[in-house]
């Protein structure tokens, strides 16, 4: 999955579902393992994301003061 074309609250829907599916699920072990290995690609995207925009609302700010 390309979540480079997806937006983050997409991207958080998605981590969602995953975190629902590996907790309720009986899933055999190789499906956990490619769960929770989108879960990590889904993350680290995330996490680029909001750091990405804080630094541009630190720029903002800066710009202002």
């Amino acid at each position: 999955m390309d979540f480079k074309n997806m937006d983050f609250e997409e991207a958080i829907k998605r981590l969602e579902e995953i975190t629902i599916e590996l907790e309720g699920k009986d899933l055999k072990l190789e499906e956990n393992i490619e769960k929770y290995e989108e879960g990590m690609k889904l993350y680290k995207f995330c996490k680029e994301t909001l750091v990405s925009k804080e630094n541009k609302i630190n720029e903002i700010i800066d710009e202002l003061s």
